[in-house]
C-alpha cells in the first residue's frame, strides 16, 4: 500500500465500475492526495458485455481485470461498505474496519430492479454480476443435456427475455444465435428452442430513433426470435410468464432485463428519486465532500430529465469528480459536470447492430463493427482485450459448425 503522508488529503471510492476506476485514475499520483478504492470484488467487471459470457460467446476471464493492475498508484482494499457517517467523515466496512475521509466518491452502480412484479425476484434471472452471467449460461447449455435425458419437457428449450432496451435487446439475439448454433450437436431438439422478447411499451429501444428501433425488432426476427411489444408482465412462475392481456408464455429460462436501480442501501444518504439515486448539486456534491457519480446520482441533463444509467455517464462524471477534488485541494474554484453525448449503441448479432452518433445512424455490418472497436477500446488489460478480439474472430469464422460452449461446474 502506498504510504499515506502527514497532510494528505485522504479520498475514499466506492465502487470498482466505470465511474469509480475514472476517479482513480484522475487522481492517482496527484500530491498531497492519498487514493483508497473499495469494492467486494478484486476485479473490474465489464458489464456491457456480461450477456456474452450468459451465452457462451466470451470466458468470464475476458470481462473481468484486476482492480489493482488497473489503477497504479492507488491503494485498494477488498470489503464490503456497511455504514457511511457523512457527519463524522467516516465509513465502516463488514469486517469492523473504520476508515476516515476527507473526501468520499460514491460510485457503487445499480442493480435490478422488479418494479413490483410478482414472481420476478423468485424466477427470473437477471443478468447484473458475474454470478447471475454464469448461472443464466449454466441454464441455457444444460437445458439441451437434461432434455435429451429426458429428465425435462422439451418445452424448457423456450427463452422468455423481458426488456426491450439494450440489454434485453443483445441477450435476445445472442441467444437466438446460441439456439441456431446448437442445432449441429442436438438436430432433434432444435426445433423445439425458441426465445422471445417482451417489452412493456410500443417499441424496441426506446431511446433511439424510431427507424433503428425498427431495424432492431426486424433483424431479431430474422434471426427468428419472437419481438412482443405493448407486452406488460403481470407476474412470473418458475416455467411461466403471465401478461396483462391474459397470454401466458411457458419457458425453462427466464431473463429480466427490464430495468435498473441504484442500491437502496444508500438512499437515506440524501433524497432519493424512485430509483434509489442520490440527488446531487451540479458540480456532483451531495454533501461538502460527498460526492455521488455514475448510477448511484440523480442530476437532470438539458432536456430536463434525469441523465441516464449507461456506463458513458459514469465514465464522464468520474474524471470530472476526480478534476473537482484536485480542484479543490489547490484552493480552485468548482465547475458544474456537463454531459457530453457521444452517441449509442446496441448489437443485435453478427454483423447485426445499430449505432446512433453526432448525427449520424449507422445499421448492420459497420454498425457491428464500429460496437466491437469501441467495446474493444474500453477493455481493461491488453491480454482481455487479445483475447476477446481472438474469440470474436474465432467465433466468426467458425459460427454454427465448431464446438460449442461448455459448461464446467
Amino acid at each position: 500500500m502506498n504510504k499515506v503522508r502527514e497532510g494528505d488529503r485522504k479520498v475514499l471510492i466506492i465502487g470498482g465500475g466505470f465511474g469509480g476506476l475514472r476517479a482513480a485514475r484522475e487522481l492517482a499520483k496527484t500530491d498531497g492526495i492519498h487514493v483508497t478504492l473499495i469494492d467486494r470484488n478484486p476485479y473490474q467487471l465489464f458489464a456491457p458485455l456480461l450477456y456474452q459470457v450468459a451465452t457462451g460467446g466470451l470466458s468470464e476471464e475476458d470481462i473481468a481485470y484486476s482492480i489493482r493492475g488497473a489503477i497504479p498508484g492507488v491503494d485498494f482494499r477488498r470489503g464490503d461498505v456497511v455504514r457511511i457517517d457523512t457527519e463524522r467523515k467516516n465509513l465502516r466496512l463488514e469486517d469492523g474496519a473504520v476508515l476516515p475521509f476527507d473526501e468520499l466518491v460514491l460510485a457503487t452502480g445499480s442493480t435490478g430492479t422488479t418494479f413490483g412484479v410478482p414472481g420476478v425476484e423468485e424466477f427470473a434471472l437477471q443478468m447484473k454480476t458475474m454470478t447471475q452471467a454464469r448461472e443464466i449460461r449454466s441454464r441455457l447449455l444444460n437445458a439441451y443435456e437434461e432434455i435429451e435425458n429426458g429428465h425435462r419437457p422439451k418445452e424448457h428449450l423456450r427463452v422468455v427475455v423481458v426488456g426491450g432496451g439494450p440489454p434485453g435487446v443483445e441477450v435476445t439475439g445472442a441467444v437466438a444465435e446460441l439456439q441456431r448454433s446448437m442445432k449441429r450437436e442436438f438436430p432433434d431438439l432444435a426445433e423445439f428452442a425458441s426465445v422471445t422478447l417482451v417489452e412493456a411499451g410500443p417499441r424496441l429501444l426506446p431511446m433511439f430513433s424510431e427507424k433503428s428501433s425498427a431495424h432492431a425488432k426486424s433483424e431479431l426476427e430474422d434471426l427468428g426470435a419472437r419481438v412482443m411489444v405493448d407486452a406488460a408482465v403481470d407476474r412470473m412462475y418458475p416455467t411461466d410468464v403471465h401478461l396483462k392481456s391474459g397470454e401466458v408464455l411457458n419457458a425453462g429460462t427466464i431473463v429480466w432485463a427490464a430495468g435498473v436501480a441504484a442500491h437502496e442501501q444508500w438512499a437515506t444518504l440524501g433524497i432519493a428519486d424512485r430509483a434509489n439515486r442520490l440527488r446531487v448539486n451540479a458540480n456532483l456534491e451531495l454533501t461538502e465532500g460527498v460526492w455521488i457519480i455514475g448510477d448511484a446520482a440523480a442530476l437532470e441533463g438539458p432536456d430536463g430529465r434525469a441523465l441516464p444509467m449507461i456506463a458513458p455517464v459514469a465514465m464522464q462524471m468520474g474524471i470530472h469528480v476526480g478534476k473537482q477534488i484536485k480542484a479543490k485541494a489547490a484552493g480552485k474554484p468548482l465547475v458544474d459536470f456537463v454531459y457530453k453525448d457521444k452517441g449509442q449503441m446496441a448489437t443485435i448479432g453478427r454483423r447485426r447492430a445499430v449505432v446512433e452518433a453526432n448525427g449520424l445512424r449507422l445499421h448492420g455490418t459497420i454498425a457491428w463493427l464500429a460496437w466491437l472497436g469501441l467495446h474493444v477500446f474500453y477493455l481493461a488489460g491488453g491480454r482481455n482485450r487479445a483475447s476477446v478480439v481472438a474469440n470474436w474472430m474465432w467465433n466468426y469464422v467458425v459460427w454454427g459448425v465448431g464446438a460449442r460452449p461448455v459448461v464446467i461446474e
